[in-house]
């Protein structure tokens, strides 16, 4: 756990969400991720479809900062102004700015996408967003997302361990696999750990893309990205 100079804990940071969704719900799916570097902060979802998209974003090496339920006004047909709340807003690492409604394949109607096209041409022409893309389930990889979900999964940095990992990585001369540089930082389910946060953050690369496991192979790709 992080400290500061006194001992006392420090702890994750409150949502920058312009709309706070129900924290429970008889229903629908709700819940929360906590995103950026660890602690990190904390995003609210308020569906399984935005949980897992948060996931797949956040672990998103492009991705700079993610925020949700971002509010953006818009001029609808009948003159009124409205306000519209993204449900995921990606900064990425170049400064792009990405707007993101998640729906489900089977929601999105003809009247839906009409809407989204007119919100997105006002977000773009206002400088809000550079693009808005609509992200729905049939676009979720489900490879991605189980990475996503194993690397949020062991976040939590580990001194020793990294440091250790660095070692092991630093004096790779070719392909290995995971279980391999595990045994080498002879820390065991501390070891692979340590791996699986190299491979987040960029340092190891899989040579196929396939779902995180002991058995894939790796080689050392560099510094931290």
């Amino acid at each position: 756990m992080l400290q500061d100079k006194d001992g006392y804990a420090i702890l994750h940071e409150p949502s920058f969400a312009d709309r706070r969704p129900a924290t429970a719900s008889k229903g629908h799916f709700t819940g929360h991720i906590l995103v950026g570097p660890w602690p990190g902060r904390v995003l609210y979802t308020e569906s399984y479809l935005e949980h897992s998209w948060a996931h797949c974003l956040n672990a998103d090496r492009k991705t700079r900062e993610l925020r949700e339920q971002v509010a953006f006004k818009w001029l609808a047909p009948s003159g009124q102004w409205r306000t519209h709340y993204f449900d995921l807003l990606v900064e990425q690492a170049d400064g792009t700015r990405l707007a993101c409604p998640v729906k489900p394949e089977a929601r999105v109607t003809p009247e839906l996408e009409a809407e989204i096209a007119l919100i997105a041409r006002q977000a773009v022409d206002s400088g809000f967003a550079d693009d808005v893309r609509l992200l729905t389930d049939v676009d979720l990889d489900p490879v991605e997302l189980s990475n996503a979900r194993l690397i949020y999964s062991v976040r939590k940095p580990d001194a020793e361990a990294d440091e250790a990992a660095a070692a092991v990585i630093a004096q790779m001369g070719g392909i290995s696999m995971v279980s391999e540089l595990a045994a080498e930082i002879g820390q065991g389910a501390r070891g692979y750990r340590a791996i699986i946060r190299s491979i987040g953050r960029g340092r190891l690369r899989t040579t196929r893309y396939e779902r995180l496991a002991p058995e894939i192979e790796v080689f050392h790709a560099g510094e931290d990205e």
